[in-house]
């Protein structure tokens, strides 16, 4: 008789974290990734991946009826269907540094494919990955308003200053966290793109996401509101804004390009923001 789905996602996980125990592997790690809206024109969600690990994913989204697929002849990553929805992903060696195999499924009808990178870093390996549909609160309308008020403002100055911490610095261009305005847990941030000289512009900031560790200790990570304003003469500037999860900790800052995503660093201020 062969094992039930959940007998043998049970049992993969437990191999997991006993080759973890015994080789003092990757750390490993459960996240919740929420889907943007826009998921078709931004980069793929990355998926990190581990050698003798099992990754547990499970797509709380409308996918067709298809399996996912990897490129034809990547032998190295083997996919178990567990039911609809859930797939376990097994690799059989770490991916070299740099490199990123794609995975991919058919979306839901009238829905684009739904696209996720397979990486493999040092330090960390997912065990379970949850994607879900972007939620709506009732006062995203007021706060984007709000975020247009400060991209009309004068050097978008907030009641919360922090030092201009370089996110990004690509030789050509460079991002930064200008300012941090806390109102409750809805965080407003303001970044600021420069280019150097005269040179034409490289990198074109299309997300940004953030990433929290709630009370259970799950890794949640989503894309924000963005709203950008008009560019002046090699600088932009752009707001988020985003409500803060109630009890999440250590929030941590990505800046997605066009081709690639960004990744994260801590959001300067974040552990004790200044009151409005």
């Amino acid at each position: 008789m062969r094992p039930g789905p959940w007998l043998l996602l049970s049992l993969l996980l437990s191999v997991s974290a006993a080759a973890r125990e015994r080789s003092g592997g990757p750390t490993l790690q459960r996240r919740t990734l929420v889907l943007p809206a826009r998921f078709g024109e931004l980069p793929p969600l990355t998926i990190h991946v581990a050698a003798g690990v099992a990754t547990f994913i499970q797509l709380e989204v409308p996918v067709g009826p298809g399996t996912p697929r990897l490129p034809e002849g990547e032998a190295r990553i083997r996919l178990v269907p567990v039911h609809g929805g859930s797939w376990i992903l097994v690799p059989g060696t770490n991916l070299a540094e740099g490199e990123q195999v794609p995975l991919t499924l058919d979306g839901g009808p009238g829905a684009g494919p739904l696209r996720f990178s397979l990486v493999t870093r040092p330090g960390e390996a997912d065990v379970q990955v949850r994607v879900v549909r972007v939620g709506t609160s009732a006062d995203e309308d007021a706060a984007e308003s709000l975020a247009r008020q400060l991209l009309a403002t004068p050097e978008a100055r907030v009641t919360h200053v922090v030092p201009r911490q370089v996110m990004l610095d690509s030789g050509r261009t460079r991002a930064r966290v200008y300012s941090v305005l806390w109102m409750g847990r809805r965080l407003f941030a303001v970044v600021s793109v420069s280019r150097y000289g005269d040179r034409a512009w490289t990198w074109k900031l299309v997300q940004v996401r953030l990433r929290a560790t709630l009370l259970d200790g799950v890794l949640l990570e989503w894309p924000v509101r963005l709203l950008s304003g008009a560019s002046g003469v090699g600088r932009q500037r752009h707001v988020f804004t985003s409500l803060i999860p109630e009890g999440a900790s250590h929030l941590e800052i990505a800046l997605d390009g066009e081709d690639a995503p960004g990744g994260f660093q801590p959001l300067p201020g974040e552990e004790e923001p200044t009151s409005p």
